[in-house]
């Protein structure tokens, strides 16, 4: 067995371990719909505020702000998720050292190390994804057809995603994914209502 299969077999035990994959994907879903909603908020924002008087400027200023939002989103909440994990398994490990009168080392610490990691990881890179992917069609396309793209592919994303977690529960997928998809146009319809005055 190699090297890196060992230490993806050893992983993948401290973090099943700690019972960890539902906080991740707890962290996934969570930080893709930040990411997802703040990228529609910029790619709408900049669009009705700055489209009738400059459209080069509007392009230019989605793609600015969309990275910087992006980037600035995963930071945050990578390192937002890293410090409450942290936090949280420090807590319940001193409860169980007090609960065993004694100091617990080895495999027990390197699982919450590895849950840890990863946790942050995971919610750090979500709302990355969420964010870029609709970002694209702004390098590509003129801005009319970008924002409607951008548009599309957000909502899209946003469906896949309620309807990955209504596989889940065995709910309707269909009906998990609407309900995203009714938060980004409720959201859409909001920042363009705002935009508008």
């Amino acid at each position: 067995m190699s090297r890196l299969s060992e230490s993806l077999k050893k992983m993948k035990f401290h973090f099943e371990l700690t019972k960890s994959g539902s906080i991740a994907r707890r962290y996934f879903v969570i930080g893709a719909f930040d990411g997802a909603l703040t990228i529609l908020g910029v790619i709408l924002g900049a669009y009705v505020a700055e489209t009738g008087v400059h459209p080069e400027i509007a392009q230019r200023l989605i793609l600015a702000t969309g990275l910087a939002a992006g980037v600035a989103l995963g930071v945050s909440s990578a390192v937002g998720a890293y410090e409450a994990e942290r936090v949280e398994h420090l807590l319940c490990h001193k409860n169980l050292e007090k609960a065993m009168l004694s100091n617990v080392e080895g495999t027990r610490v390197d699982a919450m190390n590895v849950s840890i990691t990863v946790s942050a990881l995971v919610h750090g890179l979500a709302p990355l994804l969420a964010a870029f992917v609709p970002l694209v069609p702004f390098f590509f396309m003129p801005l009319d057809e970008a924002v409607v793209t951008g548009t599309i592919v957000t909502l899209c994303f946003l469906f896949f995603l309620g309807a990955y977690l209504g596989s889940l529960i065995k709910e309707m997928i269909v009906y998990t994914g609407l309900r995203f998809v009714i938060a980004g146009l409720g959201t859409a319809i909001i920042l363009i209502l705002v935009g508008g005055h």
